[in-house]
């Protein structure tokens, strides 16, 4: 029996979501090997996610315009490839400088998939099912993201850092022909009210007209705070976890696998099927999610920072991790929803952007700033106001989400209800 296009597609876009995750994390499980063979200060080590994450946002406004003009699924293929290709070729980097470049090279080809896969994804879907379908998609994150320390911990011990990103690069290339056998599509909006298509105009005018939309600008914002959490303790944990808690680098690393693993993919995959079922109850169940997640990770992230006990910071970290991991899948499908037809790609484009920008391209650099300045603890402890910042702006966009999806179709003027 054939599966269905959308089913083929979820299952192909997920598979290489989780390498690319892995890829994106691999650095930040191997701190301790690559600052000591670089002999990188933390200030240093932390510019190598900063390095990526720049490319990143600056290179997606790029293929989400393209995408939306030309479509999805080529532009998809070649960034798969392209950042695998970086991924193998960090093993033989020779200096600090080269490190930096092979990491911008991975950005601009996860811009392109990262841009592009949600966007198709919420072509071939109706409203009712993209936060579970994205949510499936984003549950990447968090398994690849612990892939990431798995194999850094594993391979790290015993051959050092360099073949772990050799043997993370290979599969992406293999996989990356596969989204060539999907068929391109272009959505149409449910309702009888169709937005028209939007006039040419200069690609900056278009981002800008989205993000003054009222829930995109709050969402955007609010996400991005949840993501200088999220991307700075991602990237400081591995080591945070040995010089303050006194665990090896592999014990650090299983540690975060297992809770990343569980913890993490149970919140993708709990987001977004509390995100779709709640629906029935009120358009604002994805915000509602989302808000509320945060809320109860703020004093579990607290009490992993600050507590001593592994009794206490070890199941506080794995709560933490479990809400925060709520917001990915319900957050960018009212993203690609708020935004139309005509503009998915580039207002999942511009949520990179933001995200990046006021959240994990900073992060990384500024906690370990901190930490050269003062302290790891009070540059991590960073993380707790960002979280606290995003909760607010969640939960202001509430009020302005049903006028916004009406506006793009998604759902008739009389359905206003949040």
């Amino acid at each position: 029996m054939s599966l269905s296009l959308s089913t083929r597609a979820l299952l192909i876009l997920a598979s290489l979501n989780l390498l690319d995750y892995m890829d994106r994390y691999l650095v930040a499980s191997l701190g301790s090997l690559v600052k000591a063979d670089l002999h990188l200060s933390d200030a240093a080590f932390g510019f190598l996610g900063t390095a990526f994450f720049l490319v990143y946002f600056l290179t997606s406004p790029v293929f989400g315009h393209l995408g939306d003009r030309w479509g999805r699924l080529r532009l998809m293929a070649w960034g798969a490839a392209l950042w695998s290709l970086a991924t193998s070729l960090t093993f033989w980097v020779p200096s600090y400088l080269f490190l930096v470049a092979a990491r911008g090279l991975v950005g601009v080809g996860e811009a392109s998939f990262g841009t592009l896969a949600p966007a198709y994804l919420s072509d071939i879907l109706p409203l009712g099912r993209r936060a579970r379908a994205l949510g499936l998609f984003y549950l990447a994150l968090p398994i690849g993201s612990a892939l990431a320390y798995l194999v850094g911990g594993l391979v790290g011990s015993h051959w050092g850092w360099r073949p772990a990103f050799l043997l993370a690069g290979l599969p992406g290339l293999a996989m990356a022909g596969l989204i060539y056998r999907l068929s391109e599509v272009r959505a149409k909006t449910p309702t009888k009210v169709q937005p028209a298509p939007p006039v040419t105009r200069s690609p900056l005018a278009t981002y800008w007209r989205l993000f003054k939309i009222p829930t995109m600008w709050r969402v955007n914002l609010g996400y991005g705070m949840v993501t200088f959490a999220l991307g700075g303790l991602a990237f400081w944990m591995p080591h945070y976890l040995e010089v303050s808690k006194g665990l090896s680098l592999s014990q650090a690393n299983l540690l975060l696998f297992g809770s990343v693993t569980v913890a993490g993919g149970l919140g993708t995959l709990t987001g977004g099927i509390l995100g779709d079922r709640l629906l029935r109850y009120t358009l604002g169940a994805p915000l509602w999610v989302s808000a509320v997640g945060v809320v109860l990770a703020l004093p579990l992230a607290a009490l992993a920072i600050f507590s001593g006990n592994p009794a206490l910071y070890v199941p506080g970290l794995a709560g933490a991790i479990f809400f925060l991991f709520l917001n990915p899948g319900v957050l960018t499908a009212v993203v690609v929803s708020i935004a139309g037809p005509y503009r998915r790609a580039q207002a999942v484009a511009l949520n990179i952007v933001v995200i990046h920008l006021v959240g994990d391209v900073p992060s990384p650099f500024l906690i370990g700033w901190i930490s050269d300045l003062y302290s790891l603890k009070l540059g991590v402890s960073l993380t707790l106001a960002a979280l606290a910042a995003g909760a607010v702006l969640i939960f202001l966009a509430l009020p302005h989400l049903a006028a916004d999806l009406a506006a793009a179709g998604e759902i008739e003027p009389q359905e206003e209800k949040v």
